[in-house]
């Protein structure tokens, strides 16, 4: 226990370096941890979703974080893991939010208002800018990602709200462990603040200007008879969702570009390729430069930036899939599994695992997932899940994040104040978050880059598309099979 609370998930790692057993378990004051640490039994436990089960979990989880009424409680556990047939609001929860989360028209329309977002908000950047780069991109990434969802009504155009938002998220590891308000006074509050202005959102109808994801929440939850209070509270669990672990992502992206000549030549290389050029009429009878990046264009044309933010993921995720036991089990005809605990498959054990990535698996490669390279097993790779606990947001996670990117390289250098980027930890880092904060910020200069005039308008083309981006095993299959 000590170990888990100091160490986090990196403990995990350490008994798998020390054990190398293919499954262990781990024995707390009535609970039994099972820890599957081998590649091989990974989709053992992913095909047995009903015996291995997630969503129960999901929704003890959903309630403490939320603080939802006995009615909703009641509501989310009723058939929770399907047993009786598919209905009920958590068995058939994934299915509806998944349409609008998935290439398509609904994906496709959150996108051209985050690629707007973004590329209004680089305008504003003048010719010489020093700022903290997370804390930059953050506050870039909420406003894209939330008006992209919440629409013109959205709540956090409010800064109260924004800020109330990241006072909740740090103490949602106890708001997990069901500790009582008084322990995670500061987080409590800030999400009974958040739910107040949820309920003001909906009574008032901002969802129906808003994304098709919003829609189908708020749809779901109607149709299974969810107060509207709780469907706010819902919803601040849902700002979790869409906002927690993009931010980080980007950062680290960025971070690893910029910090890695070739690496940043690489992708910008590849970006310019698909860059189209127009000179328009100005309203003073001048002409005036648009530079156009296809964003669809780019998630099918640009492996070296995919495969980089594969390999970031890879080094920074560290999120655990979980399943609880619904009944005794045997893994894979060895390993018992008995009723009550939990089932564990921590990433950081795959992504740091030398015999599967190389003696440089600590190191930032950015074309380790390039498509001629000699891929390992797509299973270690765990930065969105896998099975019935994949992400079901990865797709405009990933946009999101290569839109952000994409335009910061093209126009940009960057370079830290101090004249070197330094090694960042994240030992600060709550236990839950799946792509952990840097424990300090970077100051940095933004700087244009030669060639690239700032009175340039740059503008991001979302071109309608049903193809995804091979982001996790799974994706690969259903490319696989399309073809």
């Amino acid at each position: 226990m000590i170990d888990l609370s100091r160490k986090k998930s990196r403990y995990y790692v350490e008994l798998w370096e020390q054990s190398r057993m293919p499954a262990c378990t781990i024995r707390l004051p009535g609970a039994r941890l099972y820890v599957i640490n081998e590649t091989s039994l990974i989709p053992s436990v992913q095909r047995q979703y009903k015996t291995l089960a997630f969503p129960p979990l999901q929704a003890k989880l959903a309630m403490n974080v939320c603080g939802s009424s006995q009615t909703a409680n009641d509501i989310l556990n009723t058939n929770v893991n399907g047993d009786e047939g598919f209905w009920g609001y958590s068995i058939t929860h994934y299915k509806a939010i998944h349409p609008p989360l998935f290439p398509g028209p609904g994906l496709d329309a959150m996108n051209r208002v985050m690629a707007q977002k973004i590329t209004t908000s680089l305008e504003r950047i003048q010719s010489s800018e020093v700022f903290r780069l997370f804390d930059f991109v953050k506050r870039e990434v909420t406003r894209a990602t939330t008006d992209s969802v919440y629409g013109d009504q959205n709540p956090f155009r409010d800064p109260a709200i924004v800020e109330a938002f990241w006072e909740f998220q740090e103490g949602v590891m106890g708001l997990l462990m069901g500790l009582p308000p008084s322990f995670v006074r500061d987080s409590f509050n800030a999400r009974e603040f958040m739910a107040k202005r949820f309920v003001q959102y909906f009574n008032e109808g901002g969802h129906e200007q808003g994304s098709a994801l919003i829609k189908a929440r708020y749809a779901h939850s109607m149709e299974h008879k969810i107060p509207v209070e709780d469907i706010a509270r819902f919803e601040t669990a849902g700002a979790i969702a869409i906002l927690t672990n993009t931010s980080p992502a980007c950062f680290w992206l960025l971070y690893h570009l910029y910090s890695s000549p070739s690496a940043l030549e690489d992708c910008r290389r590849e970006l310019g390729t698909i860059l189209s050029e127009n000179t328009n009429k100005t309203q003073g009878g001048g002409s005036g430069i648009t530079i156009t990046l296809d964003l669809t264009q780019a998630k099918t044309s640009c492996p070296t930036l995919l495969s980089s933010l594969q390999e970031v993921l890879r080094l920074h995720s560290v999120g655990i899939s979980t399943r609880q036991v619904m009944e005794d089990h045997i893994l894979d005809g060895k390993y018992l599994l008995k009723k009550g605990g939990t089932v564990m498959i921590p990433a950081p054990v795959q992504h740091q695992d030398a015999a599967t990535w190389g003696a440089n698996v600590h190191s930032f490669d950015h074309r380790r997932f390039f498509p001629s390279a000699k891929r390992p097993n797509p299973i270690a790779f765990r930065g969105f899940g896998g099975g019935t606990t994949l992400c079901p947001g990865r797709h405009f996670a990933s946009t999101e994040i290569f839109a952000f990117t994409a335009l910061m390289i093209l126009r940009f250098d960057m370079h830290p104040v101090d004249g070197k980027w330094k090694e960042l930890t994240t030992n600060k880092a709550s236990l839950w978050e799946v792509t952990p904060r840097p424990d300090e910020d970077l100051v940095v200069k933004l700087i244009p880059r030669d060639g690239f005039d700032l009175n340039v308008k740059w503008e991001v083309l979302v071109t309608d598309s049903d193809k995804s981006m091979p982001l996790a095993a799974e994706d690969m299959d259903a490319l696989r099979h399309s073809e």
